[in-house]
């Protein structure tokens, strides 16, 4: 009985350092980042821009999103909800548009342990088009800005917001 407690003592210590180390290490990071990717998408801009803006479809392709809630606001503004797989809805606006070239979007919400814009950035190559998506960020707590820096990547989920979209247009370009 005695060896049990030991061994689950040393095993909650150690837990315990892991997790203030992971701590320290996202205190010592900064709350706000910058990450980019840049993808040649197999379609022409405007059918890319088409459906990037394509809100309410979303779910369809990105798997990261289960199901996408319009919301005019009183000023006019559209706000799009994006259902996750956590089943959090977080609030995304259009801060900047001029299509098809340039999009801005911005989770709304000052009570979110992160936020940020996205930004994206197409240009034809050819029958193609370059995507540059640019995520200005802020993660609040320490322990999320470790795990995303050390063990996610801070451009995770626009990579897979990248492949996604590609195999859509793919998909679509048949």
């Amino acid at each position: 009985m005695n060896f049990i407690l030991v061994v689950f003592g040393v095993g909650f210590a150690l837990v315990i350092l892991a997790t203030l180390s992971l701590y320290v290490a996202g205190r010592s990071q900064p709350e706000r980042h910058t990450s980019q990717i840049s993808v040649l998408l197999p379609a022409a801009r405007h059918d890319a821009w088409i459906v990037i803006t394509d809100y309410a479809r979303m779910a369809e392709w990105w798997p990261a999103v289960k199901k996408v809630r319009l919301e005019t606001r009183p000023n006019g503004e559209v706000w799009t909800w994006n259902l996750d797989s956590q089943g959090q809805e977080i609030a995304f606006r259009t801060k900047e548009e001029n299509a098809p070239s340039l999009l801005v979007r911005e989770i709304v919400g000052d009570n979110l342990p992160f936020g940020g814009t996205w930004t994206f950035d197409l240009v034809e190559e050819g029958d193609h088009t370059r995507l540059t998506l640019t995520e200005d960020g802020v993660i609040r707590p320490p322990l999320f800005r470790a795990i995303a820096r050390y063990f996610i990547g801070l451009d995770r989920t626009m990579k897979n917001f990248a492949t996604s979209l590609e195999k859509r247009l793919t998909a679509q370009a048949r």
